[in-house]
């Protein structure tokens, strides 16, 4: 029974992981000082993909090796507060999400609470459940399968202890 598992993991490892196909390391000084932020970004060849951007809301903060943002909302989440990647099949593609997973953190006054969600029902439900250092949520559900247009994710963080509080996402990851 081990090598039977063994030989269906090596030979069929897109089972347990799936497909990268938009993901960014983001490395480099001040990556906040373009929105979206596209270097570095690896997008596979079927998609298109927009790189990280930043609500209205909130408001770059200088930091090396990370997408940071200030000015995230002490009491409740704002609409215009948020961190936003888009991705779009090419024509006659189709995309059958697996997961998002994030590395992320924040400082001592930056934000509690966190949502992420999507443009499939306008951003009003919670995709999985994410946290300020990070999260892996998955994207298996009916809604995230056989796309063939435009979708995009945000994480919305909000409950700051102060507006000149920070989160940023230090990489991230569509499956």
């Amino acid at each position: 029974m081990k090598q039977f598992l063994q030989i269906l993991i090596c030979c069929f490892p897109i089972l347990c992981f799936g497909q990268t196909i938009f993901s960014n390391s983001i490395v480099g000084a001040n990556p906040n000082l373009l929105n979206p932020y596209t270097v570095g970004q690896i997008v596979d060849p079927n998609i298109t993909a927009t790189g990280i951007g930043r609500g209205n809301a909130i408001f770059g903060v200088n930091s090396n090796n990370r997408y940071n943002a200030k000015s995230w909302k002490t009491d409740a989440l704002d609409p215009e507060a948020y961190f936003e990647f888009t991705i779009t099949p090419n024509t006659g593609k189709t995309i059958d999400f697996v997961s998002f997973s994030f590395n992320g953190q924040i400082s001592i006054n930056g934000p509690k609470l966190f949502a992420f969600r999507s443009s499939i029902d306008n951003f009003t439900s919670d995709i999985g459940v994410v946290t300020s250092n990070g999260s892996t949520v998955s994207l298996a559900a009916a809604p995230f399968q056989n796309v063939t247009s435009t979708i995009t994710f945000r994480i919305y963080a909000w409950a700051a202890l102060a507006g000149t509080g920070t989160f940023s996402i230090n990489n991230f990851e569509f499956n």
